[in-house]
């Protein structure tokens, strides 16, 4: 089950999730705007190979949410 979640949702569930600012504006980035993560990873500084994984992290949050609030 996917949910398409808007920038003010993201920014909820990404301020619990990921540490680093930088890596909260690389995500919103791969999702909302369409840069690969590798793009995303030189883009806004962020340590090469983890983008990805925190992309996926964040969708399998708003898979989880979505899938309670559909319970």
């Amino acid at each position: 089950m996917s949910i398409s979640m808007n920038r003010n949702q993201f920014q909820f569930i990404a301020q619990r999730i990921f540490k680093s600012q930088n890596q909260r504006i690389a995500v919103e980035a791969v999702i909302f705007d369409g840069l690969s993560s590798y793009e995303a990873e030189k883009r806004f500084d962020v340590p090469k190979g983890t983008l990805s994984r925190n992309v996926r992290k964040y969708k399998n949050e708003a898979d989880y949410i979505s899938s309670v609030a559909a319970a």
